[in-house]
């Protein structure tokens, strides 16, 4: 079971975009996240782009070939060129396109552009003025429909400008041809930069607002952890991957202890804080990779906590209780304690198809009245055995009778 600290202070990806996004960078995380959505997104104008630079390549050699002979101007640059449009245009058809095409298109797409380059100003000294037109779109397709961020596409439209002033200088084009083309193209390059840095900043705030609202439908506004909703659904969702990798899942009920009384002591504004600080005790502990917190009702939560057996469960909700226990908030009307304490029940079940979550989620509620009704500040845990007992997700005789009386505890 994984644990670590979290940080506690609202939605993450609000927080992100209330940040200056200036340098139109996120964190490693959420900018991989925003890295393989946009690619996700531009995958049609990807396709496209590939499949216009292939023609045109096959295009141009087939005009090489057979107007002036395959010897001329410079085959194996456009042999290259093909080669690696196809490479790419195979990749964006594939299965393999989110995870094989950036590596392959910020490799490829530099080194092609600079033979692009070099082929047009051999053109050009030649007389071919009118290739020149293809020089633009090699800058504009890295900023605007190889699915590369503003960063890459940045640097490879400096590297194809660079390439091809340089190479017009090599080969001693004539000045004011050199003048017009490079200025040309440098405007083109400062206007493609201005355009992509806006559309950038814009795709980015998209990216997160939508997020945002993710998180601001699956959460609970006051204390930040998920909500009900969220945890049903997500409770048949890790019990059926349970079954299907064969593990154990605990499920918790937590609640806190008087805390209807803490409330006419101390005020509804107090009572809110605390929910959110025994929210931010109990999501310390349960914080594993498939883990989750939500408030399922007034001062009571669940969780759930992944690939755990009966000890390790009763560890986890020891750990939560002396949490809640050692944030020492006052409450007098707690009874021998004088602070918030919380009450944990725990079902401990290695899900099968014959179990259902409900039945152990009922398990839990079992095993929190029997905490409250015990003495509170304390835990009680159920196991598999336990389960045997429920008959289509309903308690047994045995078990049944005490939890009619829960609303007493």
């Amino acid at each position: 079971m994984i644990t670590s600290k979290l940080s506690f202070h609202g939605p993450p990806n609000a927080a992100e975009l209330q940040r200056n996004q200036s340098n139109l960078r996120f964190g490693p995380k959420l900018e991989a996240e925003y890295a393989r959505t946009h690619l996700i997104n531009s995958r049609t104008l990807i396709l496209v782009a590939c499949v216009v630079a292939t023609l045109l390549a096959t295009l141009r050699g087939s005009e090489q070939t057979f107007v002036s002979g395959w010897g001329s101007g410079d085959p194996i640059g456009l042999v290259l060129v093909i080669l690696g449009s196809l490479v790419l245009t195979t990749i964006a058809w594939s299965t393999a396109f989110e995870r094989m095409y950036l590596p392959w298109a910020r490799l490829v797409v530099p080194i092609r552009n600079i033979i692009v380059a070099a082929h047009v100003a051999t053109a050009a000294s030649h007389g071919q003025l009118e290739l020149l037109m293809i020089m633009p779109l090699a800058l504009i397709g890295p900023f605007f429909f190889l699915g590369f961020n503003f960063r890459t596409g940045l640097l490879c439209g400096v590297l194809t400008s660079a390439s091809f002033i340089a190479y017009t200088v090599f080969l001693d084009l004539p000045l004011p041809i050199v003048l017009r083309t490079s200025v040309f193209l440098l405007m083109s390059l400062v206007a493609c930069t201005i355009v992509a840095r806006h559309l950038d900043k814009g795709a980015r705030n998209a990216f997160l607002e939508a997020r945002v609202n993710v998180e601001l439908a699956q959460n609970d506004a006051l204390t930040g952890t998920k909500n009900r909703r969220v945890f049903d659904e997500y409770l048949v969702r890790i019990w059926s991957r349970a079954i299907e990798d064969g593990r154990t899942i605990a499920i918790l009920l937590i609640d806190i202890d008087h805390f209807k009384t803490y409330n006419d002591r101390y005020g509804h504004q107090a009572g809110d804080q605390t929910l959110r600080r025994v929210a931010q005790a109990v999501q310390t502990v349960a914080c594993g990779p498939l883990d989750i917190l939500a408030r399922y009702g007034g001062e009571e939560f669940a969780a759930v906590v992944y690939d755990v057996d009966k000890q390790q469960a009763a560890q986890v909700a020891e750990r939560m209780r002396l949490g809640v226990e050692d944030l020492s908030i006052e409450h007098q009307g707690a009874g021998t304690v004088a602070r918030v304490t919380i009450s944990v029940g725990v079902a401990a079940i290695k899900p099968t198809r014959e179990r259902n979550a409900q039945g152990a989620l009922q398990l839990a509620d079992q095993a929190l009245y029997e905490a409250k009704t015990s003495g509170r500040n304390r835990i009680k845990i159920t196991s598999d055995t336990e389960h045997s007992m429920l008959v289509t997700g309903i308690f047994s005789t045995s078990l049944h009778a005490p939890a009619m009386d829960k609303k007493q505890a």
